[in-house]
């Protein structure tokens, strides 16, 4: 049973995970790209595979912690806030820091919808967990 609803939790979260790139990064994001130094030959496919993998493993860590928060979507937008914060908040700095010319603006419109992604991730996994 567990498989299962780790799986349908997952490849759920990975498709919205997908949908939501394409508008954060394919079209609200798109023309800071071109003036950025990256590269600009983004697969569809890797964007999907990456989603699928980070869906897998958010779905796995939410089916592990749920019991600490409350249950449904109000939990699970809770527990998406605290690994969007966990895991984006300190990555995203670090960019900056770390490679020459990373722009910090980036930094931060990479945090806030991280931060975004992992709410809306919890709230899926919240309202498809209900006891």
């Amino acid at each position: 049973m567990f498989i299962k609803k780790w799986l349908t939790l997952g490849i759920v979260v990975a498709v919205v995970g997908v949908v939501f790139d394409v508008v954060v990064h394919g079209i609200l994001l798109a023309g800071y790209y071109t003036q950025a130094p990256f590269r600009q030959d983004t697969s569809l496919a890797g964007i999907a595979a990456g989603n699928l993998v980070a869906g897998l493993v958010f779905a796995w860590t939410y089916l592990k912690v749920a019991g600490s928060f409350a249950p449904g979507v109000s939990g699970g937008a809770m527990m998406g806030l605290f690994a969007g914060v966990l895991v984006n908040f300190p990555s995203q700095i670090v960019l900056h820091l770390v490679i020459q010319d990373f722009p910090y603006a980036l930094s931060w419109s990479w945090i806030a919808s991280g931060v975004a992604f992992y709410v809306v991730a919890g709230t899926i996994a919240g309202a498809l967990n209900r006891k």
